[in-house]
């Protein structure tokens, strides 16, 4: 056993990035491959803060997209920065698992293209543009690969893991019409999704191959959510400021959605799993994570009772990953030879706020195979020295 050493140190740092992309189904030729796929081969993905304006994304010459810019989950997700070049074989490049591919006939009616910045219209364009007379659209993550074929004439953004483009997905697809103003359909992956009753008519369908829940509130035209099981258990979609368009293009999103595949086999990238040992009810705090990877993750501390402590919240730098095998919790071996240690400070956990701060692991663990994971945290409810109460509370992810 290695002898752990606490060391006077400088406390953890929060860190917060924030991607999107953006394409058009139309016709074209890619120049970057040298391969007639039918859509440009070319990626341009830039960063920005979340809520900041962004141009629309518009094809060049050479099939490089221009510069690119909510609703948003409790949690804050934040998403990731990351790049990856469209080919004619369909498999995802790049750290976001996107992909575009040809094939497919025409499901809807071609528009001029509308886009907006993420302001009335729910919407941000930035990342990269894409042209085929039909393109198949993806994004991978951590539970599978989301697929549709979008027709000639519509758009659509595609959103890794944890990004905060999503109305309430981990990660997904918005589309639209070209000739919307406003508004989109969101298609994602939701690892725990509920809905209100108040208001709410259900009806049963089945689409692509799989059944489904049709939700809609208050008897308008256009329903709200359709939420798929079977293969494609754990998919939604979701729809945002559609009134304009739904009596024109309703269909086509029906059309759409019945191209809809889930591949499980394809995977990649961490995600928290939420779990009640998550939650701690007698210092009313929540420990969840984003932006989880191999090598690290932020890991995000919701106060959200002013009244449960009895002193103040406090974390400290040590922390412990385990791994579950064969349903027993196991402590992952370090890498570090000889002795080690953590910084001897304690960093304070406001009330009723939202604490985030940054973690590498690799240092101690290295980077993280495939697998299901734990990491653990001690917290104090610091009333004075030599009289505070201590907790251990778990967060849950998986890593693909």
């Amino acid at each position: 056993m290695k002898k752990q050493i606490m060391i006077m140190g400088l406390a953890l740092t929060a860190l917060l990035c924030g991607c999107g992309r953006t394409g058009s189904a139309g016709t074209g030729l890619a120049d970057g491959a040298g391969e007639e796929t039918g859509i440009s081969n070319e990626t341009e993905v830039n960063s920005g803060d979340a809520g900041s304006p962004g141009a629309e994304g518009k094809l060049e010459g050479n099939g490089t997209s221009a510069d690119g810019g909510e609703m948003v989950p409790g949690n804050g997700k934040v998403s990731e920065n990351g790049g990856n070049t469209s080919g004619n074989g369909g498999e995802a490049a790049g750290n976001d698992g996107e992909t575009v591919e040809n094939g497919g006939n025409a499901l809807g009616s071609s528009g001029e293209a509308a886009g907006n910045n993420g302001s009335a219209s729910g919407r941000r364009t930035g990342g990269r543009t894409e042209e085929s007379a039909a393109a198949r659209v993806t994004q991978r993550g951590p539970y599978g690969e989301i697929s549709v074929m979008l027709p000639d004439g519509w758009k659509y953004e595609a959103f890794p893991m944890d990004s905060e483009e999503l109305i309430n997905g981990d990660y997904g697809i918005h589309f639209y019409p070209d000739s919307a103003a406003e508004g989109f359909v969101e298609i994602a992956y939701i690892d725990s999704f509920g809905v209100c009753g108040t208001g709410l008519a259900q009806e049963n369908a089945e689409i692509a191959g799989s059944p489904a829940g049709i939700g809609t509130y208050d008897g308008h035209a256009y329903w709200d959510f359709v939420s798929f099981g079977g293969q494609n258990d754990g998919v939604v979609a979701l729809t945002y400021q559609v009134e304009d368009w739904w009596d024109t293009y309703g269909d086509a999103v029906t059309g759409i959605l019945d191209t809809l595949t889930f591949d499980r086999e394809k995977k990649e990238g961490g995600a928290y799993v939420l779990r009640q040992e998550s939650e701690n009810q007698e210092i009313g705090l929540y420990f969840s994570l984003k932006n989880v990877s191999a090598a690290g993750a932020t890991l995000v501390y919701n106060q959200f009772d002013a009244d449960a402590p009895t002193g103040e919240l406090q974390d400290s730098e040590f922390f412990i990953i385990e791994r579950c095998r064969d349903g027993e919790w196991e402590e992952v071996p370090v890498i570090v030879e000889g002795d080690y240690g953590f910084h001897d400070i304690a960093c304070n956990i406001p009330k009723e706020e939202i604490t985030e701060r940054a973690l590498n692991w690799e240092w101690l663990y290295g980077q993280l195979a495939p697998g299901e994971y734990r990491i653990g945290k001690s917290i104090l409810d610091f009333r004075k020295t030599a009289d505070y109460d201590k907790y251990t509370i778990y967060a849950y992810f998986i890593l693909e």
